[in-house]
């Protein structure tokens, strides 16, 4: 069975607490959650023109769908690393 050998070096190690983002989780909470109630309270007119098929309105769907990733990943990031969950730093 290989062993793996583990270095540790005190002078990288430096005991830094990081303060945790409360405020951008609140400011992303909010823009990701006004997202979807504006998408509730217009749904007819969101979707009269996402269904028009002339000029550059089929590329409202994909553009609407950027834009709601950009807002949730930005709040679900936020969120995990208040919580504390981060995933795992390449060497």
């Amino acid at each position: 069975m290989p062993t793996r050998r583990i270095c540790y070096d005190a002078r990288k190690v430096k005991n830094v607490q990081k303060s945790k983002p409360y405020a951008q989780l609140i400011a992303s909470g909010i823009v990701s959650g006004s997202l979807y109630l504006l998408l509730y309270l217009y749904e007819r007119e969101i979707m009269a023109a996402f269904t028009r098929t002339d000029g550059w309105y089929p590329a409202l769907p994909v553009l609407a769908a950027f834009v709601f990733s950009f807002a949730h990943g930005a709040f679900t990031g936020y969120f995990w690393e208040v919580l504390g969950i981060q995933g795992r730093q390449k060497e």
